[in-house]
């Protein structure tokens, strides 16, 4: 075996450069997550002796040590299950680019991939109604110019349904004005959608581009800071928040709701959907990659409506919804199929 190949250290490096990069052109954000990944396990495998990072090797990673620092996360950090499975899966990524260039470690790192994805239970992604988006949309002051800039994020977001990273890193020349206007969204593995824009939203993004001083200047960022730069993912949370509170005052109900980028996101997959626009459109419209992940606003649109009739809304509906009910004869439910 290799000096490099027993290196921890280099190894890591090697996946990071050659694999996630180079091979699989990896997005910032994927390779984010992987690098914070291994910033905790590396943390962890120091313990309280808090042995040098560069002292590890391969030995150092067991079934064992991932179990118990996976536990860690749970325990100590607080992180919900979705989030150790994430970084589950950024472990066996790295020990199957190291199989490769290491295989008579394989039986060591099947071990791991023996540790099981632990389960959860998948819950209805939180959205706001139409009532909350007009006072959220209503919140900022226009008459003053953090109040436009602001506006005009709220409603970006909730015309297209952009991921945060695509809202900040949105360009002038992204943006078609003319008849009929759309914007160019760079989304997840570097694929790029057509999303349209609202006659208003054009016309408003027009506005503030030329108030900022950027019309004609294909390169410069449309949503900015208090001093030009470029707009951060913790900037747009800040502003999110800070109208949430304002526009609660009129709407209560945003009180009692987490309001944040995903929140419009699934707010815009659900008003086109309510709204009677196909499933694959949706898909289109938001950049999904997987399927499922679109089907989640379609399982969330059935309980809706079944709450709607257990309400008694519709006449000549019983006060529930009918829910099926076992029999003892299991040969007559099998024959009814």
């Amino acid at each position: 075996m290799t000096s490099r190949a027993n290196d921890l250290a280099a190894l890591v490096q090697a996946f990071f450069q050659e694999h996630l990069i180079n091979q699989r052109a990896a997005s910032k954000n994927t390779v984010k997550s992987y690098r914070d990944m291994w910033k905790l396990l590396l943390r962890f495998l120091s313990g309280p002796k808090s042995k040098r990072a560069e002292k590890f090797c391969l030995d150092d990673i067991s079934a064992e040590t991932i179990l118990a620092f996976l536990d860690d996360l749970e325990t100590s950090r607080k992180c919900c299950t979705r989030t150790r499975n994430q970084r589950l899966a950024a472990i066996r990524s790295f020990l199957r680019y190291a199989s490769i260039s290491i295989p008579d470690r394989l039986q060591q790192f099947q071990r791991i991939f023996q540790v099981p994805v632990r389960r959860f239970e998948h819950r209805v992604r939180g959205h706001l109604s139409h009532e909350e988006m007009d006072a959220m949309l209503s919140a900022p002051d226009r008459r003053v110019a953090i109040g436009r800039r602001h506006a005009m994020l709220i409603l970006f977001l909730y015309n297209t349904g952009a991921r945060v990273e695509e809202a900040t890193a949105l360009t002038v020349g992204q943006i078609r004005f003319e008849k009929p206007p759309q914007v160019r969204l760079l989304g997840k593995r570097s694929k790029e959608r057509i999303t349209p824009l609202w006659e208003d939203t054009a016309q408003r993004l027009a506005e503030q581009i030329a108030e900022q001083g950027s019309a004609g200047l294909p390169d410069a960022p449309v949503f900015v800071n208090r001093r030009g730069g470029r707009l951060t993912r913790g900037g747009v949370d800040y502003i999110l928040k800070k109208y949430q509170k304002k526009a609660a005052g009129s709407c209560p109900t945003l009180g009692q709701k987490t309001v944040s980028p995903h929140t419009l996101r699934h707010t815009t997959a659900m008003h086109l959907l309510q709204s009677g626009v196909d499933i694959n459109m949706i898909r289109s419209w938001l950049g999904h990659v997987r399927f499922d992940t679109t089907n989640e606003y379609l399982e969330a649109n059935v309980d809706m409506k079944r709450e709607a009739l257990a309400k008694g809304g519709i006449t000549g509906m019983p006060d529930g919804p009918t829910r099926w009910k076992p029999t003892k004869d299991i040969l007559a439910f099998l024959e009814s199929l």
